[in-house]
């Protein structure tokens, strides 16, 4: 009889491949699970099995199982480790870094296994891409194209590694090669966009990314760079996405060791002029905190205009429209009391505008950061932040005793300023 009626491991497996290419991926699952019933030691199913739950927030977790027990049973199969690899980077959060270095040792074996796979070359990239060692993602990605000149993953590492290292004339020139090889390939058109999002031109970034996601519904990136796009109408966020870039092809010691630099260099300046021209101390003192709090603060507030776009907001994840929400509150708040403070004369009306823009700046650390850990640490701290500027700003314009109400306002403004100093230097954040 046919296999309609008496399915094989491979013809289960065979029609699964066949719903994943057409993107019914329940549908494959469902064929995949079907081959494993009639054969539980079928390694491919495992395998695809893996690829298929990795990208779900549901079943990432289950993702390693299969892939474990495909390695399990294919120890010397570098495709099953490669996969392996993924499953595990896919699971590890930001901040996670144990978790990282052992996906990429099952990367590094999937290769030392079968040095002519492009797919193994293409995770390694990623890998080192994801422990920021960019020179080693291009570096492996490169070697994947010279097997491979249309593996996607691979060029869209090496993109990325490209463009954090500042390599634009490389990177223009490998995505001018992807459109004209392949208009249709989104990770291209993603590639694209980035690029144009960090040379600051937001529009020709849109059109990329809604191109991308056009060619491909689920492309995680490409959605996040349309927001990035939209935040980029700002330009106080063009500003500081261009200082981000070119922070970008430093290692984290020289860029912590700039900071350093930068901050002992404006003590000096700041500490000299005091005496010697207190008004260009100020002026000194006055853009060392508009960059220090810009930096912090930018993407919060685009994305608070981003909110008013009805189109633009239909992109926001949940937890991104709360940062433009919460962030661009609390800034308008930190405004609205500075005016009306002045307007009419309340007294500590400065100290509460102060009290509320911090708050913000421990908030947009909060939404900002994907640590395991630090995630809850700054979360509550920009909690208790929030609430003590608005108590403080409640109990002074409504002219209301609240006890401990001016210390609610320190402690809200000293979280902010710790946050500052933490923030940059990355203390349990990611």
């Amino acid at each position: 009889m046919s296999d309609d009626f008496h399915p094989s491991p491979d013809a289960a497996f065979a029609r699964g491949r066949l719903l994943q290419s057409q993107h019914r991926t329940q549908d494959a699952i469902a064929c995949y699970k079907q081959a494993l019933e009639l054969d539980a030691n079928h390694t491919p199913s495992y395998i695809m099995l893996a690829l298929c739950w990795m990208h779900e927030e549901d079943n990432a977790p289950k993702s390693i199982d299969a892939a474990q027990r495909a390695v399990a049973l294919e120890p010397e199969n570098p495709f099953a480790r490669s996969v392996l690899a993924l499953s595990l980077n896919a699971n590890a959060k930001e901040g996670q870094t144990a978790a990282v270095k052992a996906a990429l040792q099952h990367a590094e074996e999937a290769v030392n296994l079968d040095p002519d796979s492009d797919f193994s070359h293409a995770v390694l990239a990623r890998l080192h891409l994801r422990l920021r060692d960019y020179p080693k993602a291009e570096a492996s990605a490169r070697a994947a194209l010279a097997m491979d000149t249309e593996n996607t993953m691979a060029a869209e590492v090496l993109s990325a590694a490209l463009l954090l290292q500042k390599k634009d004339g490389d990177n223009a020139e490998l995505i001018k090669y992807q459109l004209q090889r392949n208009a249709e390939d989104d990770s291209a058109h993603t590639s694209a966009g980035w690029m144009a999002v960090m040379k600051g031109d937001h529009k020709k970034a849109n059109e990329h990314f809604v191109e991308a996601l056009r060619l491909n519904p689920m492309n995680e990136n490409a959605r996040m760079g349309l927001i990035e796009s939209f935040r980029a109408r700002s330009w106080i966020y063009r500003g500081n996405l261009r200082f981000c870039h070119w922070m970008s092809q430093f290692t984290e010691g020289r860029q912590t060791a700039i900071m350093i630099g930068g901050f002992i260099a404006y003590r000096v300046l700041s500490g000299y002029l005091k005496t010697t021209a207190p008004f260009w101390a100020n002026v000194v003192i006055g853009a060392w905190l508009i960059f220090a709090l810009w930096s912090h603060l930018a993407r919060g507030l685009s994305t608070f205009f981003v909110t008013m776009d009805r189109f633009a907001r239909q992109a926001l994840k949940p937890r991104e429209y709360w940062e433009g929400v919460v962030v661009g509150g609390l800034i308008f708040l930190s405004l609205s009391a500075f005016l009306l403070g002045y307007a009419y004369g309340v007294q500590d009306a400065s100290f509460v505008a102060l009290a509320f823009l911090f708050a913000s700046v421990a908030n947009a650390a909060a939404f900002t950061n994907d640590h395991h850990v630090g995630r809850q640490v700054y979360g509550i701290a920009a909690g208790i932040s929030g609430f003590g500027a608005i108590y403080f700003g409640i109990a002074t314009f409504a002219n209301v005793d609240l006890p401990f109400a001016e210390w609610a306002g320190i402690v809200a403004l000293f979280i902010g300023i710790v946050t500052t100093w933490l923030r940059p230097f990355r203390v349990l954040y990611a």
